[in-house]
């Protein structure tokens, strides 16, 4: 079992190593094939072991191999996340296929949430393809209606609130609360914002109490949002279950 775990949890921060690639490049209209990884200071192609997740971060003590640039921790600290996410996701559903999609919305999340951090944008070239993905999957399921209600519902309260606060939130936060309707359903949908709204809220209070922000510093919602999508979908299911629509 320990070496099974272990696997999936490699496996895991190699995705999370292609996950960096888009974080990094997506935003900046970059390919995320070509060119192959490389030094982003001073463009030198990277060997093989300058990419071991986390492995090659300690061992060249975070700095470029080459240059010896400082290395961001985002790296090493995303390859991590996405490995303990992947570790989560075999635990709660196994090797089971028709999962597998769950897995693949994680690896979304996790994307969107860094991207938003770093630029305060989410990038219609990942929420746009998991809607029509999701539909298929929520068609395939047979609850292509409720995939539908969904996505109306989760896109539309945000949509509401946009056009009463315009400088509250932005489209992209519409379209990922859309996605995840679609994904999960109306009432998963809600829960997301709510959960955004309170992880938000608790996390940032301390720093407006210490005059680190204020109500005109603008924040990105979208990490807030995947956090509460992950919730759902790992921790959600005892929580969801106290709820008058009942369980996940």
């Amino acid at each position: 079992m320990f070496v099974s775990n272990f696997i999936i949890f490699f496996l895991g921060m190699i995705v999370g190593s292609f996950l960096n690639v888009i974080i990094y490049r997506l935003p900046r209209g970059e390919s995320i094939v070509l060119p192959p990884s490389h030094c982003p200071y001073c463009q030198h192609r990277l060997g093989i072991f300058d990419l071991f997740p986390v492995l090659s971060y300690i061992g060249l003590k975070g700095r470029c191999r080459y240059c010896r640039s400082p290395i961001s921790w985002r790296y090493p600290a995303v390859e991590l996340l996405t490995g303990i996410l992947t570790g989560i996701w075999f635990s709660v559903y196994g090797l089971n296929i028709a999962a597998i999609p769950y897995l693949l919305l994680t690896y979304v999340c996790i994307a969107i949430a860094f991207i938003d951090l770093d630029h305060q944008i989410i990038p219609d070239r990942l929420t746009l393809p998991m809607m029509i993905l999701g539909l298929l999957v929520r068609l395939y399921q047979g609850n292509l209606f409720e995939a539908l209600i969904g996505g109306f519902v989760g896109g539309g309260i945000l949509m509401a609130i946009i056009l009463v606060y315009p400088k509250g939130m932005g489209m992209g936060d519409v379209k990922f609360l859309a996605m995840a309707g679609i994904w999960l359903g109306w009432e998963k949908a809600v829960v997301t914002l709510f959960l955004g709204s309170l992880i938000g809220t608790v996390l940032l209070v301390p720093f407006m109490g210490l005059k680190k922000i204020d109500r005109r510093t603008p924040v990105p919602f979208g990490p807030f949002l995947a956090l509460g999508v992950l919730f759902i979908l790992y921790g959600g299911k005892y929580f969801v279950q106290i709820l008058p629509w009942g369980g996940l």
